[in-house]
């Protein structure tokens, strides 16, 4: 839930964006989206159950248990991050 609210975040901020320096919205908010959504992707499938795992067997890192559960949001986050430094710098 709290990734899909991310990415819709972003996305709008994409467009907005590009509306405002006079770019094609639609192609600046897929490439919001997907900036968001492929190292989500990535992160969910290949670093988070190992993680996880390994938390499961510690019984008091429940803290970081939860950190892990949602990582890929902030993994994400700075990824877009990123790349809209890299499409809309001056």
């Amino acid at each position: 839930m709290l990734g899909t609210i991310a990415s819709l975040i972003i996305t709008v901020l994409f467009i907005r964006r590009a509306l405002s320096i006079k770019r094609n919205p639609i192609t600046a908010g897929l490439i919001g989206f997907c900036a968001f959504f492929i190292p989500a992707l990535l992160w969910t499938y290949f670093v988070t159950p190992s993680l996880k795992d390994s938390l499961l067997h510690s019984p008091n890192n429940s803290l970081l248990y939860y950190f892990a559960q949602y990582a890929y949001i902030l993994i994400s986050s700075i990824t877009a991050t990123w790349v809209w430094h890299q499409i809309f710098k001056k």
